[in-house]
């Protein structure tokens, strides 16, 4: 069917319409501001004068700036509605105020002061929470590149929630989570760089139900994604989203969490200590988290200082540590010394855990298998799993498949002669071991490693919880093949089921709404 000249100038005509419309639409949509809590240069979002949410915005040099809106290259952004977000927000008056009379040294005595208020912990581990309160508010700092975990375990009633909480409130926007909601810590990582604190029992099992356990693996460090499958109707690539999930990460629980995720922790040990504490509330908090926001004003843009790395603050716990101590050079110099000593109290509990660890018992099983004197040697497979099954009850005997993948796994060679499996061993790489496991001590004749004592000088007198000073790894026997039980791999990707050759893949978790990307 032909149209007449007058229907296609009509058909041409609301084509134009159409595309004025659409047109108009997008410069409306253009001169709209974009939502969004966070920018490079942003400072905080607080209250203004007329009590509207505003931006805090250092401009770089030196002076700061409250507005309703901001344009960066042309694009206008907005701050959410106060009912958006789920902590307090500082008065910008206030912040101005202390951005330009407080100093470092008092705001640190007065973090400590306030921390105090509401549950006891060792002046040592009260240097630590402190630090990493200051660090939360460095997070998107470049020279930052991991955050510790901060890790309040023991059995219930020991104040972990009431000091969790605590920190929380004075933590750069701290949100207090008592859930594994996975839209909900992906809104709360990637749209708000929030601190969260995360409350509840046995934390990795429900991690585990909820599929979360690499939102929580991966939040230590910087630039780490987590992926979903959101639309599988879309196709390849279309049907992913990553999501950044970086952030502070504060932990109380009464059960032991995986040893893959202890080790990105810094354990406080709460110990029992009854008293007539505090309940804390975001009003006791205000006055602090506006003098803490003034202070991430004051550094955001200063490098921070250089650190040497300290003997036995080894891999990880380094990672982890650094960071704690270029704040407290930054903040509180004086106390260097007594956080170095603190740390060195942390390195010296792993090292206890190492050794009672199966890797553990391994590395001291082969030292006693091991001839004096040679540069080189062997040690026969089943001889290593006879000496460790000795001890052990018929339901918990380790099997030789297990044992092959826990020798593959620490980096120690075997070969197969005749059928008959042996593990090949030299002075260096097994001198490293017995230092890794705290058996520098029992160093064999002829070492390459120094002999002096490698345990923490600052290790004796720490405070115990009525775990008898376990600390949060799975012990030995929770992780043997038979038992069944699901062991993490160290990228936090996969799971193997011990006692099987066969891995299982993570199933996808899907939700229904999209998270939108912060600018």
């Amino acid at each position: 069917m032909e149209l007449s000249k007058t229907e296609f100038k009509l058909d041409e005509s609301l084509l134009e319409l159409d595309e004025k419309l659409k047109g108009k639409k997008k410069a409306k949509d253009k001169n709209e501001p974009v939502l969004s809590a966070y920018f490079q240069g942003l400072v905080d979002i607080v209250i203004d004068n007329g009590g509207r949410v505003a931006y805090l915005v250092n401009n770089g040099n030196g002076s700061l700036e409250v507005a309703t809106v901001w344009e960066i290259d042309k694009e206008l952004y907005s701050p959410p509605d106060q009912r958006h977000l789920p902590f307090a927000l500082a008065s910008a008056n206030n912040v101005l105020g202390w951005y330009k009379m407080d100093s470092d040294q008092k705001l640190f005595e007065s973090v400590l002061t306030y921390l105090k208020r509401f549950s006891y912990l060792p002046k040592r581990q009260w240097l630590i929470v402190a630090y990493n309160v200051f660090l939360s508010y460095l997070q998107d700092h470049t020279d930052i590149h991991y955050l510790p975990m901060l890790l309040f375990y023991a059995v219930p009633e020991r104040g972990k929630s009431r000091t969790g909480k605590a920190v929380a409130y004075i933590s750069y926007r701290g949100i207090h989570v008592v859930d594994l909601r996975e839209a909900n810590l992906f809104r709360f990582s990637q749209n708000l760089k929030a601190t969260l604190f995360f409350d509840m029992m046995d934390l990795w099992k429900k991690a585990v139900k909820n599929g979360a356990e690499d939102i929580l693996l991966l939040r230590y460090e910087k630039g780490a994604r987590v992926t979903r499958v959101i639309y599988p109707e879309k196709g390849a690539f279309k049907d992913t989203v990553y999501y950044d999930i970086f952030g502070a990460t504060i932990i109380a629980t009464n059960e032991p969490v995986h040893k893959i995720l202890d080790s990105r922790c810094i354990n406080i040990a709460m110990p029992n200590k009854p008293g007539d504490y505090e309940n804390p509330t975001p009003e006791k908090a205000q006055e602090l988290k506006e003098r803490l926001t003034a202070w991430r004003a004051r550094v955001m843009n200063k490098p921070l200082p250089e650190i040497d790395m300290i003997q036995d603050l080894n891999g990880r716990l380094w990672d982890i540590s650094k960071p704690l101590l270029q704040v407290c050079k930054l903040v509180y110099p004086q106390g260097f010394n007594e956080l170095e000593s603190a740390l060195l109290d942390v390195a010296g509990l792993r090292v206890e855990d190492r050794k009672e660890s199966i890797e553990g018992q391994i590395i001291l099983t082969l030292y006693e298998l091991s001839p004096k004197g040679l540069p080189e040697w062997k040690v026969k497979t089943a001889e290593l799993l006879s000496k460790l099954n000795e001890s052990r009850p018929d339901n918990h005997k380790l099997t030789p498949q297990y044992i092959g993948r826990r020798l593959k796994a620490m980096g120690l060679h075997t070969r197969h002669i005749h059928g008959l499996s042996e593990i090949l061993l030299n002075r260096s790489d097994f001198d490293v071991l017995l230092e890794q496991y705290g058996m520098c001590k029992n160093i064999l004749p002829n070492s390459t490693y120094s002999t002096s004592p490698t345990e923490s000088r600052a290790s004796t007198g720490r405070e115990l919880v009525e775990s008898e000073g376990h600390s949060t790894n799975i012990r030995p026997a929770e992780s043997l093949e038979n038992s069944g039980q699901v062991e993490l791999v160290e990228s936090g990707r996969e799971l193997e089921r011990v006692g099987k050759e066969t891995l299982e893949e993570i199933p996808e978790v899907e939700f229904a709404e999209e998270v939108k990307t912060s600018v």
